[in-house]
């Protein structure tokens, strides 16, 4: 198949991080990185799919229940498994997101600063020094 990226392998180990089989959250996760959730297929869908592959007792996923757990996801969307596979291997990894802090007058604009911070800031040092 063609694909713009790695591969579905690659995909697995990159969300698996340190270790070799992949947890529930990260399931969830690359689904939900690469598109694949919708109207068809929730976040519950996911987690069932994710129950269904994993042996009873179990929290982790191999890559051979990966693969089963993708062809499942395809089932459930009502589309061909390679459509599932390209999505999936053209994935550039995890997505990570986070807030960036809005701007803060008095801390990020100096002339905002009053007392000894106006000047400089507090004098640094031994106090034992300063008295000698």
């Amino acid at each position: 198949s063609i694909s713009t990226g790695g591969t579905v392998e690659d995909t697995f180990h990159a969300y698996c991080g340190s270790r070799p089989d992949m947890d529930g959250k990260n399931f969830a996760k690359l689904c939900k990185d690469c598109h694949l959730l919708d109207a068809g297929l929730t976040a519950t869908d996911i987690d069932l799919i994710f129950c269904k592959v994993v042996p009873r007792g179990q929290r982790r996923m191999g890559l051979p229940q990966f693969h089963s757990a993708l062809q499942l996801v395809a089932d459930r969307k009502g589309v061909n498994a390679a459509v599932v596979n390209r999505a999936v291997a053209s994935s550039e990894g995890k997505v990570l997101t986070c807030t960036k802090a809005e701007a803060v007058r008095f801390h990020d604009d100096k002339s905002q600063y009053t007392g000894t911070h106006a000047y400089g800031g507090p004098q640094t040092g031994s106090k034992t020094a300063s008295r000698a």
